[in-house]
């Protein structure tokens, strides 16, 4: 598989970014990556690396897209962005995924605009693999932020493509899907989710019904559907949560004396294993569902585990021929 990287845009890049693509290819024998982005930069950093040369390549590209670009104004005139460059290749056919941090927005316009979306999609919808509380056990969010203002036909497209995703590359037979709302009952939410809630009721699909925030990573369902805007709102919740609790946990151990100190050795472990699957770090980033190639968007702030995992997310995704996976669902599902 040959996955091409965009190197620069992310907070900790380029170094986070090579070194998350070294880790990728010594953990997997199959995978090539390119590494895009100023190539002076990036050759005089992997100078004292030690890597397979026959996995490691590099596509020159001098622009770089920050945060503070305008995402369509940033595609149209930094063409030769490591963003954009990385974007053409692919579209073109020269690889078969890709990973950027860089600028969601910029990311989503371009991948919409180069990579072109499947027929049939509205928009491409931002959607991480988040953990759950039961082990080895994944649920995906469609939508995490991409789309803020959604119409219900959008949502049910969401819910087809996080279905296929599930079935394609979870290997769930049936994947359960859940709309996200403000209560459990179907009469429940606003003008949106219930008329979102009828159309899923009505589609070719294992829909359970309505779900609230508090069973976001219950395991509950295997799909959550939802706007960007909801979505968004409750992943930056859930990971606010989770630093807070670790933070007042440090905080109590340290206040407690021995007896807290002793207690934290006998958890630590444990306390470990927890702060590693809630990490983002694992997950790796989301993907835009819907796009014709498999386009993965890292968090900006990615360390270089962070960027292998989402490479060898790419790579699975697109060994499971995800894009035409989510073509063929969106042809087969109708409405009752």
């Amino acid at each position: 598989m040959k996955i091409v990287l965009d190197c620069f845009g992310g907070d900790l890049c380029p170094q986070s970014a090579i070194d998350g693509a070294l880790l990728a290819v010594e953990e997997n024998e199959g995978l090539h990556i390119t590494l895009c982005g100023d190539e002076k930069v990036i050759a005089d950093y992997l100078k004292n690396k030690v890597y397979d040369l026959q996995k490691i390549s590099i596509l020159n590209a001098p622009e770089v897209i920050t945060n503070d670009d305008v995402p369509t104004m940033a595609i149209r005139r930094k063409k030769d962005s490591s963003m954009v460059v990385a974007l053409k290749a692919l579209a073109n056919g020269e690889f078969d995924g890709m990973v950027s941090s860089g600028n969601t927005g910029a990311l989503l316009v371009g991948a919409s605009i180069l990579v072109k979306l499947i027929d049939g999609v509205q928009r491409a919808s931002l959607s991480p693999l988040l953990p759950t509380i039961e082990e080895n056990k994944n649920t995906i969010l469609v939508d995490g932020g991409a789309n803020v203002d959604c119409k219900a036909s959008m949502l049910r497209e969401f819910a087809i493509m996080g279905e296929a995703y599930m079935k394609a590359v979870c290997g769930i037979k049936y994947p359960k899907v859940a709309l996200l709302n403000n209560g459990a009952e179907e009469e429940k939410g606003n003008a949106l989710t219930k008329e979102a809630h009828e159309l899923l009721k009505n589609t070719d699909i294992n829909f359970i019904g309505n779900i609230e925030a508090r069973d976001f990573l219950t395991g509950v369902a295997d799909v959550i559907v939802t706007d960007g805007f909801a979505g968004n709102m409750c992943l930056k919740t859930a990971e606010g949560m989770g630093k807070a609790i670790f933070t007042l946990l440090k905080s109590y151990i340290l206040q407690g004396g021995l007896r807290a100190k002793l207690g934290y050795l006998l958890l630590k472990p444990s306390l470990r294993k927890l702060k590693k699957i809630m990490s983002s770090d694992s997950v790796g980033g989301g993907v835009f569902l819907g796009v014709k190639k498999v386009v993965v968007k890292a968090h900006g702030a990615s360390n270089a585990t962070a960027f292998k995992n989402a490479i060898m997310r790419a790579d699975e995704m697109t060994k499971a021929n995800l894009p035409e996976k989510i073509e063929e669902a969106l042809k087969d599902k109708t409405i009752a």
